[in-house]
């Protein structure tokens, strides 16, 4: 009886350090994911400040936004440090819909913060988190008041006004 008692234990013991394994990695991979789209999103806000500054920018969160958010949320896990959840920074882990939303998240942090630091002059529209519902009504409101197209440049993977 003692040893059964002791090899449950053991694999009680087993399965918890798994369970502690793998969230730990699927927590390492969700940060290495967004720490990814951040060097990408970088190269983007360059790309985009060259195109037309704020103006591209916007146009690029907001045409891709309207994809991304098109999409269900069935993609690998990824993490964004320091969200304002409520008044309350925390990280939080969220399903990606497509490869690119980490980057859209990094590149809607960079530009608020430019728009934040005085970069930019101030906020042509502003743009909420794409998982908002008040994104929608972001979109609707920018695509009735945008005079312009905007087509995919697919060597940046960006939405820029032609």
């Amino acid at each position: 009886m003692l040893i059964i008692e002791i090899e449950l234990l053991i694999a009680l013991i087993l399965v918890l350090v798994a369970i502690t394994r793998r969230t730990a990695i699927t927590q390492w991979l969700a940060n290495r994911r967004y720490q990814t789209g951040l060097k990408r999103a970088r190269k983007l806000f360059q790309l985009l400040d060259q195109k037309d500054g704020q103006t591209a920018i916007t146009n690029h969160l907001l045409e891709e936004g309207n994809f991304l958010r098109s999409k269900r949320r069935v993609g690998a896990f990824y993490c964004i440090p320091s969200e304002n959840i409520d008044g309350e920074m925390q990280d939080i882990i969220l399903r990606m819909s497509h490869k690119n939303e980490p980057r859209w998240v990094a590149l809607r942090r960079l530009y608020l913060s430019a728009i934040e630091d005085g970069y930019f002059k101030k906020s042509t529209i502003d743009i909420p988190p794409l998982w908002d519902r008040e994104f929608d009504i972001a979109y609707e409101h920018w695509k009735d008041n945008f005079s312009g197209s905007i087509s995919s440049d697919g060597q940046e993977e960006a939405w820029i006004a032609v």
